[in-house]
C-alpha cells in the first residue's frame, strides 16, 4: 500500500466532490456526510469526469449519459453503464485526505 496525500478535508466539505490525481490516475473524491470516498474519475461508459457529476445520496450520475454509480462500492446501478468503477482506500489523518494507489475492482 502506498498512500498519497491528495487534499485537505477543508477543501472537500460534505456534499462536495473534486478531482485529484493519484500516481498518474484520475480519481474523484466524494464527501458523503463526512465520510470521504474515492473512485476512478472516469465513467466506464463515456469517459466523462464523475467529479463533475450529480451526487444524490451515495450515488453519482455521470454528466455525459446519466449512468449512475454507487460511490462506496463503485457498482454500476443504471444504464447505460454496466462496468463498475474502481474504488480506492481512503484515510483522513489530521485533516489530510490520503488515497492508496491500489484500486479495488
Amino acid at each position: 500500500m502506498t498512500w498519497h496525500i491528495v487534499a485537505s478535508l477543508q477543501e472537500l466539505p460534505p456534499g462536495e466532490s473534486m478531482r485529484v490525481t493519484v500516481d498518474g490516475e484520475p480519481v474523484a473524491l466524494f464527501n458523503l456526510n463526512g465520510t470521504v470516498h474515492a473512485t476512478h474519475n472516469r465513467c466506464t461508459h463515456g469517459k466523462a469526469s464523475l467529479a463533475d457529476g450529480y451526487v444524490e445520496g451515495d450515488c453519482v450520475e455521470c454528466p455525459l449519459h446519466e449512468g449512475v454509480f454507487h460511490i462506496p462500492t463503485g457498482k454500476a446501478l443504471s444504464g447505460p453503464v454496466s462496468v463498475p468503477l474502481r474504488i480506492y482506500p481512503v484515510r483522513v489523518d489530521d485533516g489530510q485526505i490520503s488515497v492508496d494507489d491500489a484500486a479495488v475492482g
